[in-house]
């Protein structure tokens, strides 16, 4: 991608108010070679900006049009504009991210930039190596990472469809960097119908990401589209509805705080166990109380965490041999019983 040419189209919008001179530098030292990240910006096929406003149709669309762009992503308040430079400029004005599930939290001042991103759609080997050692090369550089779909699961968002994604955000404070920065790789997969969205995860330094639980996993509406419309398919458990769980503080507002409050002091902070010991413990439970929500969340952060898979599975085999063996215990009971009836 030429830099020059990216930074003549950022301009534009700064013009126009879309986009402030901070957030125009911001994304252009993704092209810096001591940017953390910059083999991967060298692999890119493009750079995505993705703005927050009040309203997408409200937009200056036909100025837009005029630059030379036709929207290829369109839908109810989201709006995709690619340009010959390599950036695409995205923009919003319904749920996008995680940390729009919080509620009471102070409004945007629109508009705002979400994040940026660096696709990288031909999957070659090279490619793969670079993506691959993005949790890697995160925490060498002290920036905290998410990782979402991969494994044979797609990320959705809006009508599109790719392999995988890195989520990387930038240690605080930071001179240049303020956002998070969205490593995409695979074909962007375009669909008729709406494929569901996976929201972008929470920060994991967010003071809320506990209460916003949706940080703790990829937790989207990533199960298949049912029917023509577009519909998805309405069934118990589905992954969608974690991101949904700080609803509940709707109603008995002052319980649901206190509850959170206690939530967050319990799990997101090291004590006499650490904050890895406690996540291992919550896998089990989870696993033992049979909540999916918890399973999914829990996995990915330990995961994130870097706990191995041999480690999680242990976890769970205790959890599974104790609750053997409370149902072997109770059989006392059963004993008792059978003996008080008649001598054994």
């Amino acid at each position: 991608m030429d830099r020059t040419a990216v930074e003549k189209t950022l301009s534009i919008f700064c013009e126009w108010k879309l986009l402030s001179p901070s957030e125009k530098a911001e994304t252009l030292s993704l092209f810096d070679a001591a940017f953390p990240f910059a083999e991967a910006m060298a692999l890119a096929e493009s750079i995505h900006l993705h703005v927050k406003v009040a309203d997408t149709d409200l937009l200056p669309h036909e100025r837009i049009r005029a630059l030379g762009s036709e929207a290829t992503s369109c839908t109810k308040g989201y709006v995709k504009y690619p340009f010959p430079s390599g950036c695409n400029m995205i923009f919003s004005s319904i749920p996008v991210s995680e940390d729009d599930m919080l509620k009471d939290e102070p409004p945007l001042d629109f508009p705002v930039l979400d994040h940026t991103g660096i696709d990288l759609r031909r999957v070659t080997a090279e490619v793969r190596h670079v993506f691959d050692s993005v949790p890697n090369v995160a925490i060498g550089h002290g920036w905290r990472h998410r990782a979402q779909g991969g494994s044979g699961t797609p990320v959705y968002c809006c009508h599109t469809e790719v392999e995988a994604k890195h989520w990387v955000y930038p240690p605080r404070p930071d001179v240049v960097h303020t956002r998070p920065v969205e490593f995409a790789i695979g074909a962007l997969v375009l669909h008729d119908a709406k494929m569901g969205c996976d929201l972008r995860p929470i920060d994991p330094a967010h003071p809320r990401a506990a209460e916003a639980m949706a940080a703790l996993s990829a937790c989207a509406a990533s199960h298949a589209a049912a029917g023509d419309d577009g519909a998805e398919s309405s069934h118990y458990y589905a992954r969608s509805d974690l991101a949904h769980f700080a609803d509940m503080g709707h109603y008995a507002k002052p319980l649901m705080d206190k509850f959170f409050a206690y939530y967050n002091a319990v799990t997101g902070e090291d004590g006499a166990l650490t904050k890895r010991e406690k996540a291992l413990i919550a896998l089990a439970v989870a696993h033992s109380k049979q909540c999916p929500y918890c399973i999914d969340a829990y996995t990915n952060t330990l995961a994130d965490m870097g706990v191995s898979p041999d480690e999680m599975h242990e976890a769970v085999h205790v959890a599974a041999a104790l609750g053997a063996g409370i149902d072997l215990v109770h059989g006392v009971q059963m004993q008792n019983t059978l003996k008080r009836r008649k001598p054994v």
